[in-house]
């Protein structure tokens, strides 16, 4: 499949599956909830639930049927179109970690703020290393996936206040997506990276996060974009065309 299915391709793909997701969440967010903003007790799965289920199982699909790679040479594209997409990736993420900070609602807000901040610049670097042929340190990978590990800890004890899954099953999924996909990125600097498991990462962080971004503030928007297009810039390296050098990988 993935010499059927060439790296533009799965990227178009990637993005109007994306872009379904964010007009069949907002549709959703206009019919399942009541005036008092419960959830309705006879609804029945709907055409999201369906589409996000079969392109979810296609990204598998896919992602299974790529050739493996595990070298550091994976994540190596020195294209300075890539280069700027990461640093809109961080500036997405800075707008966002300020916005949440400016908000100043909880202590816990500006602090998870200033790490989104650290994790925006961590990306920048990543994308100067890429750019300038340089070895990535696996620090950059993993210290992103602590933030987010750490993000959804404190987001969580907001949502499991509420028992309405609907309300943030999308944000938790995206927010997984984006720390598994983050430190699987981690592993190739090591030469033991998983191809297949940090495309597929990559893929539902990029489809849930645009679910997401439905309905969201400004700080999600910014935070959630942000983190959505920089999986898509590691998802456009670690879907390049294997060189022959690269075969034994």
């Amino acid at each position: 499949m993935e010499q059927k299915l060439g790296r533009l391709p799965a990227m178009v793909i990637t993005i109007l599956a994306a872009l379904a997701a964010y007009f069949l969440r907002l549709r959703q967010l206009e019919t399942a909830f009541d005036e008092a903003g419960r959830v309705l007790t006879d609804l029945k799965p709907g055409l999201f639930t369906w589409v996000c289920v079969l392109v979810v199982v296609l990204f598998a699909v896919y992602s299974f049927l790529l050739r493996p790679r595990k070298q550091y040479s994976a994540l190596t594209d020195r294209s300075p179109i890539l280069l700027g997409l990461t640093i809109a990736a961080s500036l997405g993420m800075i707008v966002g970690c300020v916005a949440m900070a400016l908000a100043l609602e909880q202590l816990g807000d500006v602090l998870l703020a200033a790490g989104g901040v650290i994790t925006a610049i961590l990306w920048g670097v990543v994308g100067l290393d890429r750019y300038r042929g340089r070895q990535i340190p696996a620090a950059m990978f993993m210290v992103s996936a602590l933030f987010y590990a750490i993000h959804l800890i404190y987001v969580f004890r907001d949502w499991s206040q509420d028992p309405q899954l609907l309300d943030y099953c999308f944000d938790l999924l995206a927010m997984i997506s984006i720390m598994c996909a983050t430190f699987h990125l981690g592993g190739f600097c090591f030469d033991k990276g998983s191809r297949r498991l940090t495309a597929f990462f990559c893929f539902c962080g990029v489809l849930f996060g645009a679910a997401a971004l439905a309905g969201g503030s400004l700080p999600e928007v910014g935070m959630t974009g942000g983190a959505m297009l920089w999986l898509l810039v590691n998802l456009h390296v670690l879907l390049r065309p294997a060189r022959k050098r690269d075969a034994k990988a």
